[in-house]
């Protein structure tokens, strides 16, 4: 029994008792916390919860008291009575995370790094955090292949692997969240993949021998094998129509590059076969099917690159691979050597110009078959909204652009001196009374105010002379009169 009391020194004090992970997790849980020999009870989350405590000595209700040991990190007393009042604050609550850079922020304000999982808050509050990574373990951490699958009607996407310890090939089938992280579920319902950037760890390298299955391991291999043969078959799918797909560009491109020079070429790569004209018309291009019709080869003494043939005792050019009859034909010198060859019947033959059996060809032959085939529209060759006078222009029209090459080159050749024969025209068509009209009240006038200007500056400079002439008349008798005026004789008086 004390007769008095008196303070000791550092006898009065405040801080904060650190705790432990367990600690907290056991007053959030059960609400019941020991502190210094003390047991608390009734606390709940969010609150904060005072107590008052004696942690050393003895007082009762009689007044008698009587001292102890006590020990703190501040001191250590003997026969000493310490009372005082602890309060405890217990928070829950979701905090903010950045995954990239591996940190959370608490609600006051300061950031710890994620990855640690516990932290001193600003006011020393200790701030733990779990997100459940402790029930995974990770098998693999590196680069994988993601596959995206588009050949079904939803897209796939698939993670792959094929090296020397690790492989599998699993399909995502949604998201998960855990802790402001996505892991991405798969096909198997004990395997996730977590896609992150290098250098952010979130799951630990140990694995459990709990997590270990057997089923797993095997089912996954199941699944790889299946993936494996579906992304070799879809492979092989795809190079195929790849390999097909780039012949038939290759055409398209060709095809398209001589478009705008040889639309009758153009045509004839277009529709697989002769008997097609192509009219080229701003940014389109109208593909015409010509009539066939029957011809006989024509003997000429001249050599062209058409060939020569008769139809209704009427001279035409049949033009090489679209096979179109012109009016006009493209004449050539005749060379043995590098002969004009068609096709007749079911042999080849050079034209010298008279036809001539000759060794066939080397045929160029494609990598594929092709597959498509044009559909007729039928009847619409010989009928139409068009009558038979607008079918005629039309026709006209478009054999212009195909005989206007023979013409030219005709044309070319007799300014050159050379030979030249043309079957149908005239040069003279070139010029019609209008124009030579045109051109002779155009030269005279020009001729007429050629001369208008001659006459002028010729006026000009004649009435200039006679100025001159003029002035030089008045100077000389102004000049003249002033010397006689000295010497003039009068009467005198």
């Amino acid at each position: 029994m004390f007769s008095h009391i008196m303070d000791v020194s550092n006898g009065k004090i405040a801080y904060i008792q650190e705790v432990t992970r367990n600690a907290c997790q056991r007053m959030h849980l059960t609400g019941h916390a020991e502190i210094a020999g003390v047991v608390i009870t009734g606390l709940r989350s969010n609150e904060t919860t005072s107590r008052p405590a004696t942690f050393a000595g003895h007082v009762d209700n009689t007044g008698s008291c009587n001292g102890g040991a006590y020990s703190d990190p501040y001191g250590t007393w003997t026969e000493v009575i310490v009372i005082g009042t602890i309060k405890i604050t217990l928070q829950d609550y979701i905090a903010e995370v950045r995954i990239n850079f591996n940190r959370v922020q608490m609600r006051s304000g300061i950031t710890c790094e994620l990855s640690d999982t516990s932290c001193l808050d600003m006011e020393g509050e200790n701030t733990f955090w779990d997100c459940k990574f402790t029930s995974y373990s990770l098998l693999y951490e590196g680069y994988v292949e993601k596959i995206v699958d588009y050949i079904t009607n939803q897209a796939q996407t698939v993670f792959s692997l094929s090296s020397q310890h690790t492989t599998f090939a699993l399909a995502t089938r949604g998201l998960k969240f855990v802790c402001g992280h996505t892991l991405i579920r798969t096909e198997h319902p004990k395997l996730i993949i977590f896609e992150t950037n290098p250098g952010v760890t979130v799951f630990k390298r140990p694995v459990r021998v709990s997590n270990l299955d057997i089923f797993a391991y095997m089912n996954s291999k199941f699944i790889y094998v299946e993936r494996h043969i579906r992304s070799q078959i879809n492979q092989l799918y795809r190079n195929i129509l790849i390999q097909q797909c780039n012949l038939e560009q290759q055409m398209l491109q060709n095809a398209l590059a001589i478009s705008t020079q040889a639309p009758n070429i153009f045509a004839c790569y277009l529709m697989k076969g002769p008997g097609y004209m192509a009219l080229l018309a701003g940014e389109v291009i109208h593909i015409i099917k010509c009539v066939p019709v029957e011809v006989k080869v024509l003997h000429t003494k001249e050599c062209y690159n058409q060939l020569p043939v008769i139809r209704a005792n009427r001279t035409f050019f049949l033009t090489p691979q679209t096979h179109v009859l012109l009016k006009q034909g493209t004449q050539t010198s005749c060379n043995l050597l590098a002969s004009t060859m068609y096709f007749l019947g079911d042999s080849w033959y050079k034209l010298p110009p008279k036809p001539v059996a000759t060794v066939p060809p080397i045929t160029i032959k494609p990598l594929t078959k092709p597959t498509w085939k044009y559909i007729s529209p039928g009847s619409l060759a010989t009928s139409g909204i068009y009558t038979d006078e607008d079918l005629k222009n039309l026709r006209d029209h478009i054999m212009f652009s195909a005989e206007r090459p023979a013409v030219l080159n005709t044309v070319a050749r007799s300014v050159m001196s050379r030979t030249s024969t043309l079957h149908e025209g005239s040069i003279a068509n070139l010029l019609d009374e209008a124009s030579i009209e045109k051109i002779a009240i155009s030269t005279w006038t020009k001729f007429w105010s050629k001369f208008l200007i001659f006459g002028n500056v010729s006026a000009g400079l004649i009435a200039i002379y006679l100025i001159v002439r003029v002035a030089k008349l008045v100077l000389d008798t102004l000049v003249h009169g002033t010397l006689y005026t000295p010497f003039m004789v009068g009467p005198s008086i």
